[in-house]
């Protein structure tokens, strides 16, 4: 099996072979996690339990060149995941606004009516329970960071390249070469047409937020 790296050309002239990889890799998925699920009912601990399913990221499969599996760049093919939380009184549906992982423990403590312990410092995110409800919530910021390896064969010890995202926008900063993308996701889900100082109010916008996440870390 040929071991590629970021900068592999023939990994990204061979996309479908990728695709095909991928595919195999977790052809089983499913039928484990149901075998998991399953073992939850037989042992009917389903009955007061909550369950989250989640993916921690994606994986390139040749979309974009440099980045042959994840942690170089700050794209939608690794950024976004899935999630399902699982209850016997929870309804099903589909929250389509932009939530964040940092949302999921404070969800979970919601769900438990467990209280924060104000001995230590809040925590980032912010309880889901009211778009369970169907109800409507502010969406917020999602952040993410990572460190770009370029042409080396391991990643930097400090984060390189950054992100901020709404469910329309996305505007990403690689500090190694000091360029920014901006990318409308509505229209350009694939990220293929930067639109950065193209005049833009949510570039400036974004632009803030991005730098005082950054300040406040």
């Amino acid at each position: 099996m040929n071991v590629y790296r970021n900068h592999s050309k023939e990994f990204f002239d061979n996309k479908e072979a990728n695709e095909k990889r991928y595919k195999n890799l977790f052809i089983n998925v499913e039928n484990y996690l149901q075998s998991i699920l399953d073992e939850i009912k037989n042992l009917e601990l389903d009955e007061n339990t909550l369950i989250l399913v989640m993916s921690d990221h994606g994986v390139s499969q040749g979309e974009k060149y440099g980045e042959h599996a994840y942690g170089a760049f700050c794209y939608d093919y690794t950024l976004r995941t899935f999630t399902y939380f699982l209850a016997k009184d929870l309804k099903t549906s589909e929250i389509k606004q932009q939530t964040r992982t940092i949302d999921f423990m404070p969800t979970i403590l919601d769900y438990l009516k467990i209280d924060f312990d104000r001995n230590y410092k809040k925590i980032d995110g912010t309880s889901l329970i009211s778009l369970f409800d169907g109800k409507d919530m502010e969406e917020k910021i999602a952040f993410s960071e990572t460190g770009n390896p370029l042409y080396e064969k391991k990643p930097p010890k400090e984060p390189n390249t950054c992100s901020v995202r709404t469910s329309k926008w996305k505007l990403i900063y690689n500090e190694h070469n000091d360029t920014k993308e901006l990318y409308n996701l509505e229209k350009d889900k694939n990220e293929n047409n930067n639109i950065v100082n193209t005049g833009l109010n949510i570039e400036k916008i974004l632009e803030n937020e991005l730098q005082k996440i950054r300040d406040d870390k």
